[in-house]
């Protein structure tokens, strides 16, 4: 006999719950996120909110005890970080309550991240700086130094691992074939009178030639791998392939083949919104050494 994992009463034989007590869990589940999800955005009983989702745990078999808790509280404020980027923006009156429920609660980077979602959190602060106030955060060195040799005139935004490189290739073959039939004109002497027509041909495709760093900057893309190293101008590409895990560029040359950078779904949408930012800011003003870094612009109030 098997026990319900939810209730610890009897499930039935090869059963490890009752379908009873697994509805009820994930109907309280859904009923946490929410309520954090409008504490988080919109202030909603914020001050009550901690024993709420106790309440709820306590009737839906979910635990809220100690540690839990904050784990719980983390996965919901992850959960309104995903609400506010369904429009693909970070407003600043999103940012503020985001950050009044992370204090109020006193959630630390580590306990958000699990899920990825204080990644998205400050990708979306820089977003909003970019676009919103046409700031340009200073990098903070002590956090990750870039393996690449920036210029003077620009500034470091976001660094990718762990992207793939893909270039177009292009092969080409001779394919023919003979044309005639052999005749016999003296024992063991055959002639053919026919001919041979041949032709060149050409394949292109996609090929993975590197995996390395990119780095992103106020005029270049950076690309660090194990045998290529290169920087991209933006102005000097052409044209953005966008794709759901990835970034196709064509630069602006004679010669020019696309060219992929192969990431992930979130890193590639952030990417092209950053150059997107860049691109369409009037004036790049480049951070001085008292400008605020990203850490500090995403703690902070927005101006």
């Amino acid at each position: 006999m098997g026990d319900c994992r939810y209730c610890g009463k009897s499930a039935g034989f090869f059963r490890k719950e009752h379908k009873a007590c697994a509805d009820a869990h994930e109907e309280g589940l859904a009923r946490i996120d929410k309520i954090c999800v409008d504490a988080a955005l919109y202030g909603a009983d914020v001050n009550q909110l901690a024993d709420s989702v106790r309440s709820i745990g306590a009737a839906a078999y979910v635990d809220t005890s100690g540690a839990a808790l904050t784990a719980v509280l983390a996965r919901g404020w992850g959960q309104a970080v995903m609400a506010a980027m369904e429009d693909d923006f970070l407003s600043d009156g999103e940012k503020r309550a985001l950050n009044r429920y992370r204090a109020q609660h006193s959630l630390g980077a580590h306990d958000l991240d699990s899920g990825g979602h204080f990644t998205l959190y400050r990708m979306m602060n820089l977003l909003n700086a970019l676009s919103e106030h046409a700031v340009v955060p200073r990098w903070d060195r002590r956090r990750a130094r870039p393996p690449f040799n920036l210029m003077k005139s620009e500034e470091l935004l976001w660094l990718f691992g762990g992207v793939d490189y893909l270039e177009q290739v292009t092969r080409r073959e001779f394919r023919g074939g003979s044309l005639g039939v052999s005749f016999r004109v003296a024992k063991g002497v055959y002639i053919r009178p026919g001919a041979f027509r041949g032709r060149s041909v050409a394949t292109s495709s996609m090929q993975h030639t590197d995996s390395g760093v990119l780095g992103i900057t106020t005029k270049h893309i950076y690309f660090k791998g194990s045998g290529k190293s290169f920087r991209v101008r933006l102005e000097k590409i052409v044209s953005f392939d966008p794709y759901r895990d990835g970034l196709g560029i064509m630069r602006d040359t004679a010669r020019a083949k696309p060219e992929v950078f192969r990431m992930g779904e979130t890193d590639a949408w952030f990417l092209l919104n950053v150059i997107d930012a860049v691109m369409c800011m009037e004036r790049v003003r480049l951070p001085k050494s008292g400008d605020p870094t990203l850490e500090e612009i995403v703690d902070g109030d927005p101006g």
